[in-house]
């Protein structure tokens, strides 16, 4: 198996642990297409071995709308040369953090 492909499946597996999710087989394959799902959240996973990560908003579109399809919170895992990053809307934020508009 390709190194690429190890590391990347690595990435799903440790996330489906630490959030109770399951992973997607196959994702973006089928119907199911962000990599982790739990009951609440779609994770969509990206890692690098890089010092860079180009971030491109259709990527973010994209995997918040496959995670509104199914009527979970889309989080954008990004693994920068080993640091883990979570991105989510800021309303989404907002909402997990109590916030209320004015």
């Amino acid at each position: 198996m390709h190194d690429f492909l190890k590391k990347s499946r690595r990435q799903e597996k440790r996330r489906a642990e630490r959030s109770g999710g399951r992973r997607t087989p196959g994702s973006g394959n089928g119907i199911r297409k962000n990599d982790v799902r739990t009951d609440e959240f779609s994770f969509e996973c990206k890692f690098t071995t890089k010092r860079s990560y180009t971030l491109r908003l259709d990527d973010l579109l994209k995997a918040e709308k496959n995670a509104l399809l199914e009527g979970r919170t889309m989080v954008f895992e990004v693994n920068i040369a080993g640091h883990t990053y979570m991105i989510m809307t800021e309303a989404d934020w907002e909402e997990r953090i109590g916030v209320h508009g004015e």
